[in-house]
């Protein structure tokens, strides 16, 4: 499973960020995505739903931790 530590950066950067890792990679690939923003986490739910990416696992606390699969 590949990391993407988007902790510190102000959206939309990490939204293109993981858009375009989603993009590059084989169908089955897998990604832990780590932020410490709320709205940046919730704005990355979205992305997913929108691009048919299954989250298969998510983790909420002081950082926010989306697992997910192309």
């Amino acid at each position: 499973m590949e990391e993407i530590d988007v902790r510190g950066k102000a959206c939309p950067d990490p939204l293109k960020e993981v858009a375009a890792r989603l993009a590059a990679a084989p169908q089955g690939s897998q990604f832990r995505v780590v932020t410490d923003d709320y709205t940046c986490y919730m704005m990355l739910r979205r992305l997913a739903a929108l691009n048919d990416v299954k989250i298969i696992g998510a983790e909420e606390g002081d950082l926010f931790v989306l697992l997910l699969e192309r």
